[in-house]
Order: structure tokens, then C-alpha cells, then sequence
């Protein structure tokens, strides 16, 4: 079966893919074509727009 990557990329606070660990509490939110996940001890920073770093989630090339 191919690999099909479907949904929205999961990225960290400094916009680096983010993989969940267990016992660890996020909170999510839904940004321009990713998703931003949280700890408790992190807050948002400016992030660059993460549609050139993953570009199959770019609608223009659907």
C-alpha cells in the first residue's frame, strides 16, 4: 500500500515537526496548514509560514 500522506503536518513551538510523546499534555491549535502543538511550559512564537516546508498541504496543488 502506498504511502499517502493526508491532514495537516504537527509542528512545535519553533515550527520543527512535533511527534507526541505519552503523559505529556498539548494543547492544539489549527494554523495556516499545520497544526501547532503546546506543553504546558511553551507559548506560541512567530512562526514563518509553514506552507513551503510542507508543501502537499498547499491547496494551490491539489
Amino acid at each position: 500500500m502506498p504511502d499517502i500522506k493526508h491532514g495537516y503536518p504537527l509542528v512545535d513551538a519553533q515550527g520543527r515537526p512535533l511527534k507526541l510523546q505519552p503523559k505529556v499534555t498539548y494543547t492544539l491549535r489549527v494554523k495556516n496548514g499545520y497544526i501547532l502543538g503546546l506543553r504546558q511550559d511553551q507559548h506560541q512564537t512567530k512562526l514563518p509560514n509553514l506552507l513551503a516546508d510542507f508543501p502537499h498541504t498547499d491547496p494551490r496543488h491539489r
